[in-house]
């Protein structure tokens, strides 16, 4: 099985690519390695692999690498899990720079909804982990209320955690629409 993972450097992305590369044939791109999510022309170095982790967030990149790689992978026995976000909807307490980020994510995941609900053999499936503490993560996290990081930094997750739940779904024979991990 060759499986490619995006932000393979950093986070929850290192941690997969850490944990399926003795497991499996894992190539990775990040912007680190000259791969950007942002830049549709890497786009197809996804299309000959079995399995997508689109975990590298940009505004609207990994929304449209989803849409790139289901155009090409519609109706055969792919395997897409789109990292999301369990916080994606919580809106109370948290500041306006954290917004676009909530939205590309709740797109992200109807996108992936509609293809696990139409798709017969394309499994698309959203991870929603709870906070987990990534550089990515932390840009802006300062500018929230202290009792707000008090509360998040206390229940936050490990990234091994993320990778281990993402190689469930991979080996699992069942479409799993989402797995969320609450804060």
């Amino acid at each position: 099985m060759k499986i490619f993972v995006t932000g393979h450097t950093s986070g929850i992305g290192k941690a997969c690519f850490d944990m399926l590369s003795p497991l499996y044939d894992v190539n990775g791109g990040s912007r680190r390695t000259g791969w950007d999510v942002a830049n549709s022309e890497n786009y197809s170095d996804v299309i000959d692999c079995d399995v997508l982790i689109n975990n590298a967030h940009h505004h609207i990149g990994q929304l449209e690498l989803l849409k790139y790689v289901y155009k090409h992978w519609q109706n055969k026995s792919k395997t897409i899990i789109n990292i999301g976000s369990a916080g994606k909807d919580l809106l109370r307490n948290r500041p306006l720079e954290r917004l676009d980020y909530n939205v590309s994510k709740k797109a992200l995941e109807t996108y992936s909804f509609w293809i696990c609900e139409n798709d017969k053999f394309c499994r698309s499936m959203m991870y929603n982990p709870g906070f987990v503490d990534t550089p990515l993560v932390r840009q802006g996290f300062d500018k929230w209320p202290k009792e707000e990081q008090d509360h998040v930094l206390s229940r936050k997750m490990d990234a091994k955690d993320c990778a281990e739940a993402i190689l469930f779904m991979i080996q699992s024979k069942h479409t799993i629409k989402e797995l969320t991990h609450s804060h």
